[in-house]
């Protein structure tokens, strides 16, 4: 009780976050929640499974930063995007003294420059998207794939850019993470070059239709292009396979949400 009433009194006060991401709460987790530390360092060693050391990666999707926290153990450099401004409010806290190396961006990536509609099942949810149709999944789900019944409550305009427009800017990453509630197809819709690596989130059944248009706008941007898949953070393949093989795999694969990682000449 009066743990939680004291995350309550530093919630209100606006000092959690900042609290949250000092070296003072990461020396508290290490010796009280070992598990959490355990976990940012699987994602690190996950990454650098199939990733070099490099300067410049993307993170699409940044939500709450975790992600972009382990790219800065591969890349000096990474361009984390988040549309969310409550979420974009803690990646401004959590890399405030790292802006020589994280480049935040409060925006959102789709197939066209302009202002987009995100739907907020509430603020800094994971949930929030750009896609209709995953508001309409999320709200019917009734339990089956998420623990809680979820209902969007508002929506609000946010500024859209391209990964075309972000590669101009920054130059040309060597990985970009697209993780973006169901809207992956129209983020790659704005990218006209081939990036040695990318990683999509994948939803299925519901957007089966959608991972078939993005794996073949993969293949127009590099015919030879290669894939694995990774659930909980953790490849499948030990060498990256054709379009052929993904096929006849995905084709009696039951996941329901993984990560594809491809893999272009760029």
């Amino acid at each position: 009780m009066m743990k939680n009433r004291l995350k309550k009194i530093l919630v209100e006060s606006g000092y959690y976050t900042h609290l949250r991401h000092s070296t003072l709460f990461h020396c508290y987790q290490s010796i009280f929640k070992p598990q959490a530390r355990k976990h940012e360092q699987q994602e690190i060693d996950f990454y650098k499974s199939f990733l070099p050391s490099t300067n410049l990666l993307f993170d699409i999707g940044g939500y709450d930063g975790h992600k972009t926290a382990a790219f800065l153990h591969i890349a000096e450099k990474v361009v984390c995007c988040e549309p969310d401004p409550t979420n974009f409010k803690v990646l401004k806290i959590r890399f405030r003294q790292k802006q020589k190396r994280v480049f935040l961006e409060n925006v959102a990536l789709g197939a066209a420059e302009g202002v987009g509609t995100m739907f907020l099942h509430h603020e800094a949810s994971a949930f929030n998207t750009l896609n209709p149709k995953f508001k309409d999944v999320t709200e019917n789900d009734n339990l089956q794939k998420w623990s809680e019944k979820i209902k969007f409550q508002k929506s609000v305009p946010v500024t859209t850019t391209t990964l075309d427009k972000l590669i101009c800017k920054y130059g040309l990453p060597y990985f970009i993470k697209i993780d973006v509630e169901g809207y992956e197809l129209e983020v790659l819709k704005g990218l006209s070059q081939p990036v040695p690596y990318i990683s999509i989130e994948c939803l299925l059944p519901d957007f089966t239709e959608e991972l078939q248009q993005n794996i073949q706008l993969f293949l127009h941007l590099d015919g030879r292009a290669q894939f694995n898949i990774a659930v909980h953070e953790k490849l499948l393949f030990e060498k990256f396979i054709t379009h052929a093989d993904l096929l006849n795999f995905l084709a009696q694969f039951n996941q329901h949400h993984f990560e594809l990682v491809v893999r272009m000449n760029a």
